[in-house]
């Protein structure tokens, strides 16, 4: 909270055994941006959710996915979520990845 943003984890939640898709749905429901390492899941559940939103005419959006690298120092995940915000990108339904080579890419 040292830059001003609340941050909770799925454990402090009582999230810790919920799956995936429920962690998603949590955040979407407080909207909360979701922070996570888990590319694969995420980037399936993500997909998801927004094709089966437009299927049914469901016009209810995840606040936000964004996916960083791991390991790495609180710190430095710290700064790369500060870098994030501070470009001012949308976050509704996106879904957002750190590369390395590229920094942060949208999933199309």
């Amino acid at each position: 909270m040292e830059k001003g943003h609340a941050v909770e984890t799925a454990l402090e939640r009582g999230l810790s055994r919920a799956g995936d898709d429920e962690v998603l749905l949590h955040a979407a429901i407080h909207r909360q941006i979701l922070v996570t390492h888990n590319i694969k899941d995420f980037e399936l559940l993500h997909d998801a959710w927004r094709r089966w939103s437009a299927a049914w005419s469901v016009n209810q959006p995840h606040a936000g996915v964004l996916i960083l690298p791991q390991p790495r120092p609180a710190e430095a995940l710290a700064e790369l979520l500060g870098t994030f915000l501070a470009l001012g990108l949308p976050l509704d339904n996106a879904l957002y990845r750190w590369r390395s080579t590229a920094g942060w890419q949208m999933r199309p």
